[in-house]
C-alpha cells in the first residue's frame, strides 16, 4: 500500500518515509502584530545606533502611527531599553519608519531621547 500527499491551499506539507508534517501558512492578526512589534524593535535599534547612543543607553521612545500594536510597546521597550514607551509625538520631528503592513494607516514616526540614569 502506498500512501499518497496532497497538500491544500494554504498549508505547506512535507513527507519523508512514513511522517507527514503540514504547516499551517496563515497568518492571525496576533502573529502579524508580534512580527510588525519585532520590525519596530530591529528599526528602532537602528536609530539608536545612527544618533549615536551606546548599547547601554536608556532611552525614552514616542512612537506614532502604531496604536494597532500598543499592547506591544512593553515588549518593544524591554527590547530597545526605553524606560517609557508613549503613544504620540516628541520633540523635533522624529524619524519616519519604513514599515511594510497593509494594516498601517499612517506614517510612523519614532523619537529617541537618551534618558541620564540616576544614581
Amino acid at each position: 500500500m502506498q500512501l499518497r500527499v496532497r497538500g491544500q491551499s494554504g498549508f505547506a506539507v512535507s513527507r519523508e518515509g512514513g511522517e507527514v508534517v503540514a504547516l499551517d501558512l496563515g497568518l492571525t492578526d496576533s502573529l502579524r502584530h508580534r512580527g510588525l512589534a519585532r520590525e519596530v524593535v530591529r528599526l528602532v535599534q537602528d536609530l539608536r545606533k545612527t544618533s549615536g547612543l551606546q548599547v547601554s543607553d536608556r532611552i525614552r521612545l514616542h512612537l506614532t502611527g502604531l496604536d494597532v500594536i500598543a499592547d506591544h510597546f512593553d515588549f518593544i521597550g524591554r527590547e530597545v531599553l526605553a524606560v517609557e514607551v508613549v503613544s504620540g509625538p516628541g520633540a523635533g520631528g522624529g524619524e519616519e519608519l519604513e514599515l511594510d503592513d497593509g494594516e498601517l494607516t499612517e506614517p510612523v514616526r519614532a523619537w529617541v531621547e537618551k534618558v541620564e540614569e540616576r544614581v
